[in-house]
């Protein structure tokens, strides 16, 4: 089916600010920086995917990241000048996406990830001065998708979920992850399989109300930093251990992850 069978022209994703963002979803940003002294990190919150990025494009230490809700089809169009198009959208894929688009079971799955590959799309296309439906992607070494004759000079990451996609490209290793907020069942035992104990030991001291909205941001701190390094659940998250509160940082990693001074946490400060 042509373009995953998107053909109309409602608007379906809609850009987040980060005020929007506080009480909709948990995002994280992980990076490995390549000079740890050099460059302080700075985050351009994209208004849109296809918003410029700086003539001669990313400035080394800047993050391009965007972050977005995307509405059911229950829901209807999306209004406004921030929001993508189902069908501009669609014809950015390639083949392989346009394939895999079909082969999604579920409407809101296909318009997460949709929006998601779109998103990246014409944010890489600014970045590398190149039309967005002409960019060519494939596995690196350990899996992580690279933007094929780019890939020394730029990274990127892909986020998306039910009802909510992130984007985020750097002139280094990055990885980034999205959840919307919700209240969570079974939170013992999703625990243990991604906290450590000292990690735990947190959770069960904040208060009820607040405790499954911490657990995302535990989960999408460490499968953005996950991302970032290209191994995703290769490597158990409860083998990570991180500082989640207001300015979020690594505190010990498994050997394979490499030095805990090399890896930068980007969240939001509202816990």
């Amino acid at each position: 089916m042509k373009n995953g069978g998107y053909i109309g022209r409602e608007g379906f994703a809609s850009s987040l600010t980060a005020s929007q963002a506080t009480t909709a979803v948990a995002w994280a940003i992980a990076v490995k920086r390549i000079m740890p002294h050099d460059n302080e990190l700075h985050v351009r919150w994209l208004p849109h995917p296809n918003h410029p990025v700086p003539v001669g494009g990313l400035a080394l230490g800047e993050i391009a990241f965007w972050l977005a809700a995307v509405s059911s089809p229950e829901e209807g169009a999306v209004p406004g000048h921030t929001a993508l198009v189902l069908e501009q959208s669609a014809a950015l894929l390639d083949a392989q996406e346009t394939n895999y688009l079909a082969r999604l079971r579920h409407h809101e799955d296909r318009r997460s990830y949709l929006a998601a590959h779109a998103g990246a799309r014409l944010i890489l296309g600014h970045a590398v001065g190149q039309p967005p439906n002409a960019l060519q992607f494939g596995p690196a070494a350990n899996g992580k998708p690279v933007l094929l004759d780019h890939s020394k000079e730029i990274d990127f990451g892909l986020s998306h979920a039910r009802g909510a996609v992130a984007v985020a490209a750097a002139r280094m290793p990055i990885g980034v992850d999205v959840e919307p907020l919700r209240e969570l069942d079974h939170l013992d035992s999703m625990s243990e399989l991604v906290l450590a104990a000292e990690e735990q030991a947190v959770l069960r001291k904040t208060s009820k109300v607040s405790r499954s909205r911490l657990f995302l941001r535990y989960w999408t701190l460490k499968e953005a930093l996950l991302k970032a390094a290209g191994l995703g659940f290769a490597v158990s998250p409860n083998t990570v251990m991180i500082d989640a509160g207001p300015t979020p940082m690594v505190l010990s990693l498994p050997p394979q992850l490499g030095s805990v001074a090399e890896w930068h946490l980007i969240a939001p400060s509202d816990t």
